[in-house]
């Protein structure tokens, strides 16, 4: 747990400089969890009641949909993952997250979050950095996604280092909305141009 929560100490002192958080204090609201690679970590059809900071690892928000499987976003370390619409709105949705490799995460229930920002002020120019950050991100692989498989291949790959060793060809299409086929071609023509 230490060297994880140095790394998130790093990271929020990073976002927010001369940030003067009581890191120590954090360890009373959230926790350190370990998942394996297929493990669900948020069902489908339920509430969205907490968020995780990712110190290792990729975590999917997924969704089944009439072609099988189909992975809509990817988080990878010093993200926070959860299940947005369901967490903002309160009500269900069809989202799950998913362990697309092992991970190692710290774990932070709405009410604790809302109990942090409540107890200290200082808690809230974090929160606020964080999710500014999160929208950065969302934007950048929205735009990424939206180039086309053909085009941000090797950026997908920038972006998520070893995530063609994680994900499938079939789950790297579900996310490009392309066909595995295409996903083998790209992949084909970036191996042959980096010899």
């Amino acid at each position: 747990m230490e060297n994880n929560l140095k790394k998130l100490k790093e990271d929020c002192v990073q976002l927010v400089p001369g940030l003067s958080l009581d890191f120590e204090k954090l360890r009373y609201y959230i926790y350190l969890k370990k998942a394996k690679r297929g493990d669900i970590i948020k069902e489908p059809n339920t509430i969205e009641i907490c968020s995780r900071y990712i110190c290792e690892g990729y975590i999917g928000l997924l969704k089944e949909g009439e072609e099988g499987e189909a992975l809509k976003e990817i988080f990878k370390v010093t993200d926070i993952a959860f299940d947005f619409k369901s967490y903002w709105k309160e009500k269900k949705t069809k989202s799950y997250l998913k362990c697309l490799s092992d991970v190692v995460y710290f774990e932070v229930s709405k009410k604790s979050e809302l109990e942090l920002v409540r107890l200290f002020p200082e808690f809230t120019s974090l929160g606020l950095a964080i999710n500014h950050r999160l929208l950065e991100r969302f934007s950048r692989r929205s735009n990424l996604k939206g180039q086309g498989i053909h085009k941000s291949y090797p950026k997908f790959l920038q972006v998520f280092p070893g995530i063609d060793e994680v994900l499938s060809q079939n789950k790297i299409a579900s996310y490009f909305g392309c066909t595995a086929r295409t996903v083998r071609y790209v992949q084909k023509e970036f191996k042959s141009e980096r010899k």
